[in-house]
């Protein structure tokens, strides 16, 4: 099993064609959308869950190898990573679990709540950009190098613990920069699925943004 985690404040084209890239890369049928309720390492978003949930529900019918699981957006606080993987863990004990995070993020890993943990749950596939320079804290190094590995294949061959540093193409789009495009008064236009659009329209969502 594979997921990426994350706010979808709103889901964008960017997200989703990497993700589905990351998918045929990995050689997966399904790769899993997890947005999180209550995100502790960024502002609260400006969607509720449940709407967020409903575009990424709608932008993923564009992609029906993206699957959306909605359990962080039905726990109660924050939506640590580790809590989810110890529950996706608890479901499937000796398969291998595959958590994909950007390069952005990976750099802050040693930050997120109980993060060494992480590696006794999953693999970590860390997606990076094309040229783009690798470098991590002392701490978080300590960790990651010695258990880096190149070929996809070996992070099959164990329930967890592997790291794999895997390319995609980069999307110059964020959610950001489409609220504040929103905010503005002007369309995203082709930044997003037109569903997900229709369904900002429709709640008069990031207006204020």
């Amino acid at each position: 099993m594979a997921l990426f985690g994350g706010t979808f404040d709103p889901v964008h084209y960017g997200h989703l064609r990497c993700a589905d890239e990351a998918r045929r890369k990995l050689g997966l049928k399904y790769l899993y959308l997890f947005p999180a309720g209550i995100p502790p390492h960024r502002d609260v978003p400006q969607a509720t869950a449940k709407q967020r949930l409903a575009m990424l529900q709608l932008a993923c019918r564009e992609f029906p190898c993206l699957q959306v699981d909605d359990r962080e957006t039905r726990r109660q606080g924050p939506s640590y990573m580790v809590d989810t993987l110890r529950e996706l863990r608890n479901d499937f004990p000796d398969r291998p679990i595959l958590l994909l995070i950007g390069q952005d993020a990976a750099n802050l890993l040693h930050t997120w709540f109980h993060w060494e943990e992480l590696f006794d749950l999953a693999h970590l596939v860390i997606l990076t950009r094309p040229g783009a320079a690798i470098e991590y804290p002392h701490e978080l190094a300590h960790q990651i190098e010695p258990r880096s590995v190149s070929d996809v294949r070996e992070i099959s061959l164990s329930r967890a613990g592997k790291v794999l540093h895997l390319e995609v193409e980069s999307i110059d789009v964020s959610s950001s920069g489409i609220k504040s495009i929103i905010g503005s008064g002007s369309s995203p236009g082709p930044m997003l699925p037109p569903a997900v659009l229709e369904y900002i329209n429709e709640n008069r969502l990031y207006l204020s943004a």
